[in-house]
């Protein structure tokens, strides 16, 4: 067994931990990075590639205005990884809406944003209603279906290629000096004398640092370092037509359109546990939605479907969490990867390597979900 060491072993190669690996050579810290990557459980290569603040949040303040701070920060952080990297990651922050179907829906918006208004620190919230036709003027080119209430805009919102985002932060790690291993389960973990010893195959990793940001593998890995990281899957699946020309202006919540003129349409809600099956009874559903709000998409071709599993904590917010069993073990998880990308590439590298920011993420420790 071949032994290599790292001030910092991070364990896996998805959206999280490769955001987490980047920063961390940014700070000039030696790292490697272990994947074992199964492609049918990655959530990064099934994502819709939102970057997004609204409809976040619910029952945590402190997550929207974690939301807002990254989002502020993505024109910088994307700038800065395309020119490091030079691939475009196809970025756009013009605002994003969510179009409600029916006055119940419409309610239903109102009340959330106004509760989310008054919960927050400052009494404000940067998401206003729009009357269908407010609505209607921000999209001159496409027409909103008969049932369109109306809906939600907010500012923060935008998009990206996910696929892209996530080649460019391989790329950018690797560029600073990152290594990645890929292929590497993980056998067991081993704590001792302030020391990790991470076991596959192949390797043993020697560190003093270790990150499980594993996706739905976080919480079996966090268990050998005495971490309780509470995750389980939810199933999306997601439809992508033909290309047409660009119609679309802003991100629609579950509907947008890429760079290239296709339209990218979700995305169910599904307690199936592992099961990655598309269905076509969901997909129906998704696809009536669709037609519903933008009626002319009812002339294009699909052409290709999956499904993908999203990483959830109980209550949507993301989970940071340092081993006390264990200290120097940390855990990150979080369903919104790629909107908070920005800052799980420069807060919590300096979290995990000074200590930094740690009365800020306090709120996302795992104790919240403890009962008495």
């Amino acid at each position: 067994m071949i032994e290599k060491e790292a001030d910092v072993i991070v364990i896996g190669g998805g959206i999280i931990g490769i955001s987490l690996a980047y920063g961390l050579v940014k700070q000039n810290a030696k790292v490697i990075l272990i994947d074992k990557e199964t492609p049918q459980l990655t959530a990064s290569r099934g994502n819709f590639g939102l970057v997004w603040v609204q409809s976040k949040g619910r029952g945590m303040p402190e997550y929207v205005d974690w939301c807002i701070e990254a989002t502020d920060r993505w024109p910088k952080f994307s700038e800065t990884l395309e020119a490091e990297t030079s691939i475009n990651l196809e970025y756009d922050k013009s605002g994003g809406l969510e179009i409600c179907l029916g006055e119940e829906e419409y309610n239903r918006r109102v009340n959330f944003i106004n509760e989310t208004r008054k919960a927050s620190r400052t009494g404000t919230y940067d998401c206003d209603m729009l009357q269908i036709n407010e609505l209607q003027k921000m999209l001159p080119e496409i027409k909103l279906g008969k049932e369109v209430c109306g809906g939600s805009y907010c500012p923060h919102d935008g998009y990206v290629n996910p696929l892209n985002l996530v080649k460019a932060l391989h790329k950018g790690f690797q560029l600073n000096g990152g290594i990645f291993k890929y292929g590497q389960f993980v056998d067991k973990i081993e704590f001792s004398s302030q020391i990790f010893s991470i076991h596959t195959e192949d390797y043993c990793f020697n560190s003093e640092k270790l990150v499980i940001a594993s996706g739905l593998i976080t919480k079996k890995l966090g268990e050998m370092v005495g971490l309780n990281v509470p995750v389980g899957p939810e199933r999306g699946q997601i439809l992508i037509t033909e290309r047409t020309k660009r119609i679309l202006p802003l991100p629609a919540g579950r509907i947008r359109q890429n760079f290239d003129g296709s339209f990218l349409i979700g995305g169910s809600n599904e307690d199936v546990g592992y099961n990655l099956d598309t269905t076509v009874e969901v997909m129906q559903q998704i696809a009536d939605r669709a037609i519903k709000i933008f009626p002319i998409l009812k002339d294009l071709h699909l052409i290709r479907s999956w499904a993908a599993l999203r990483v959830l904590s109980p209550d949507l917010h993301p989970v940071y969490i340092e081993s006390e069993k264990c200290p120097g073990a940390f855990a990150v998880t979080s369903h919104s990867g790629v909107s908070l990308a920005s800052l799980h590439s420069s807060y919590l590298g300096e979290w995990i390597l000074q200590g930094h920011h740690k009365d800020k993420l306090e709120v996302f420790h795992p104790s919240r979900f403890d009962v008495p």
